[in-house]
């Protein structure tokens, strides 16, 4: 591993393990859910506890040790992620998305992640897919005509990492990403939206920026694990198809508030029923049972999840990983979130017409868990159909050009 002798005095504080990181959390999550109705009034996470979080070395959780992270697990990322969206579900995505999409920043070239994580608590956007133009101009590229949405974190990012396609000149073209400094990105005010709202995701242009080489990065290689931070870095995370690893930044979010509302629910209903008779709770065996049983389909879903983070923690090499548990990854994202977003509307269905006021905790966790729900990362029929064809041993790449054929 090439190492990145960034100076002990800009070195943010770093975290031992992933259960240090939960008492972190622990610690701020009554001021998280005492937020959390300001948070969706305001169409943004509170400035002060990103703030907070980003001086424990909270976003640091799985960046490398070397650039000021705490090079932690992504099961420890999701563990991390699913108790914050217990007590706010925009809390725990724009957590997700800050501290886990660092990690593409480790896969650009080294100058660039010298730069860019200059300061560790430096935090970065997202974008994947860009609008506009991009073309070469000379050790670098143009962007012109930019546009995005969703872009959740922009408020707290100094960077915004894009994807587009580079047009050659002879016709060619290569999608590529990019990291660009949000100096040269305007924002719009578009996030009006039934879910979601603490996260602020709103939409970003950019009228022209230029880009130099090294901070941009080849789609194929990223697929492939043969970016240049896999030279940089030593963990086979590095070299996985970026594909693998994405979702695992806020797959944690949804499952959160699934299990927070079954929380909230059962400590209503126990509230409710406290000082009644023997027969008169009794008469509740129903909603206990549905209590149990979205309980059960939450914490599965849970543990789905992380048994694939924790498989991709102890990986010596990408190849340790076989193409049936790869694609098994995204099948697992989609039932688990698909998974516990039903068992918690199945417990908004229990929750009686005091739910629908604006100032209900389970309306607003009804409303953020089918809004995260919605993320093409957890689309059902997608995920489903792609794990099906390769277990009855079709490439699913092969055979969507033969569809489009």
């Amino acid at each position: 591993m090439t190492g990145m002798d960034l100076g002990a005095d800009v070195f943010a504080p770093t975290i031992a393990s992933g259960d240090d990181a939960l008492d972190l959390v622990r610690g701020l999550l009554p001021e998280i859910a005492a937020a959390s109705p300001q948070t969706d009034a305001a169409r943004q996470f509170s400035p002060a506890l990103v703030d907070r979080m980003r001086n424990m070395g909270l976003f640091g959780l799985v960046m490398p040790k070397d650039l000021g992270g705490s090079e932690l697990g992504f099961r420890d990322l999701v563990r991390v992620t699913v108790e914050i969206g217990t007590a706010c579900g925009s809390a725990a995505w724009v957590y997700g998305v800050l501290a886990g999409h660092s990690w593409l920043i480790n896969l650009f070239p080294e100058q660039a992640q010298r730069e860019i994580m200059a300061d560790p608590k430096t935090l970065l956007g997202t974008v994947f897919r860009l609008g506009g133009e991009v073309v070469p101009e000379g050790d670098g590229y143009r962007l012109t005509g930019g546009n995005g949405r969703f872009c959740s974190g922009i408020d707290y990012a100094t960077w915004v990492i894009i994807g587009n396609v580079v047009q050659y000149p002879d016709g060619r073209t290569e999608p590529r990403f990019f990291v660009i400094p949000k100096s040269d990105i305007a924002i719009i005010d578009d996030w009006q939206t039934m879910g979601m709202r603490g996260t602020g995701s709103r939409s970003i242009s950019i009228a022209s920026a230029f880009i130099p080489e090294h901070r941009s990065c080849k789609l194929s290689d990223m697929i492939a694990g043969t970016t240049p931070g896999a030279q940089v870095h030593g963990g086979a995370r590095y070299r996985m198809p970026f594909s693998d690893l994405s979702p695992f930044s806020i797959v944690g979010a949804p499952l959160g508030m699934a299990r927070g509302m079954v929380q909230r629910f059962a400590d209503d209903v126990g509230a409710r029923l406290k000082g009644d008779s023997p027969q008169s709770i009794g008469e509740q065996s129903v909603t206990f049972a549905r209590i149990a049983e979205a309980s059960a389909a939450i914490e599965s879903a849970i543990a789905l999840v992380l048994a694939d983070a924790e498989r991709i923690d102890q990986a010596g090499s990408p190849a340790d990983i076989s193409p049936l548990q790869r694609i098994a990854i995204p099948r697992n994202w989609a039932y688990a979130v698909q998974t516990a977003r039903h068992a918690a509307n199945r417990i908004f269905e229990a929750s009686g017409g005091s739910s629908l006021y604006e100032g209900s905790a389970i309306q607003q966790v009804f409303r953020d868990i089918n809004g995260a729900s919605q993320h093409f990362a957890f689309t059902w029929d997608t995920a489903m159909g792609n794990f099906g064809r390769v277990m009855c041993g079709f490439d699913p790449l092969a055979f969507t050009v033969r569809r489009k054929n």
